[in-house]
């Protein structure tokens, strides 16, 4: 009997695997004679019996006393591999369920300065249908060969940045300032694929970024990213600049800011804004 331990593993108790071994090795017994075979307990065997009558492992022919005759094994076998494939059905759906429930697109993962390039080039290597980016002219340097592939392959790819920008087969925003690290206090770059994965933050050693699918995240990235695209278009369309210093550009926003009544006592970005003052404050 010591090899019916394939049958728990199958699911049978060590008392139902040493029953139905029993039973496959006899025609057909009677609980005395189960118990006798089987060594199983005879206070005992009768309650294994039932559960595998009930089962359908065993098969009891009524009487004083009643029979008990083993399932043929093919039959078993067979039973058992549609029981298996019903219980895994089962927990897929059950685990689906949960899966559903719980809202994976809460997920924010940081991300350390040193694993962001990583990161992003898989973020674009993913990416499906769309790809819009937003980054300074080192960052799109290093993920030049990313980004440009991924338009080979048929992704729709947006470029915005503030500096220059000379990659083929994108769709490029740029404003073309020469001295963009006078513009900002902070190189941030935005990564948004398929409009539902971002990457936020900066590649410097120390820095922490966020990637995530959270749609509240992924639709302030995307607004971001829109608004910066929109402004550019609207400021090189009406020719107010094409090009040239931080300080110019700066000029050019101060006075579309008056024209559009948005004053400095505004709510503001006020890291930025105390960065950018010394262009604010003076005559270019």
């Amino acid at each position: 009997m010591d090899n019916c331990q394939c049958l728990e593993e199958l699911g049978f108790s060590s008392n139902e695997a040493k029953v139905y071994s029993t039973l496959s090795a006899h025609k057909m017994l009677n609980g005395y004679e189960v118990a006798k075979f089987s060594g199983v307990a005879r206070s005992l065997v009768y309650e294994v019996l039932n559960r595998l009558v009930a089962k359908g492992y065993v098969l009891r022919i009524e009487g004083e006393p009643s029979f008990y005759k083993a399932l043929e094994w093919r039959k078993l076998i067979s039973l058992l591999r549609e029981k298996s494939r019903s219980d895994i059905d089962r927990a897929e759906r059950y685990l689906e369920s949960l899966a559903a429930t719980e809202n994976q697109d809460d997920v924010v993962l940081n991300v350390a300065g040193d694993k962001f390039m990583a990161t992003a080039k898989r973020l674009i290597a993913q990416a499906t249908a769309e790809i819009s980016v937003s980054a300074w002219e080192q960052e799109l340097d290093a993920l030049s060969d990313s980004l440009e592939a991924a338009a080979e392959r048929g992704i729709k790819v947006y470029v915005f940045t503030f500096g220059a920008c000379s990659l083929k087969g994108t769709v490029n925003f740029c404003y073309k300032i020469t001295d963009v690290h006078n513009l900002f206090p902070y190189r941030r770059t935005v990564i948004i694929a398929d409009g539902g994965e971002c990457l936020v933050g900066e590649v410097k050693g120390d820095a922490l970024s966020v990637c995530t699918r959270n749609h509240a995240v992924v639709s302030l990235a995307t607004d971001e990213t829109v608004l910066n695209i929109f402004w550019q278009r609207y400021i090189q369309s009406r020719g107010l600049f094409d090009g040239g210093t931080c300080a110019e550009f700066l000029q050019v926003l101060k006075k579309l800011s008056e024209e559009l009544g948005v004053n400095k006592d505004m709510t503001k970005n006020f890291l930025v804004y105390n960065f950018q003052r010394r262009f604010l404050d003076e005559e270019c």
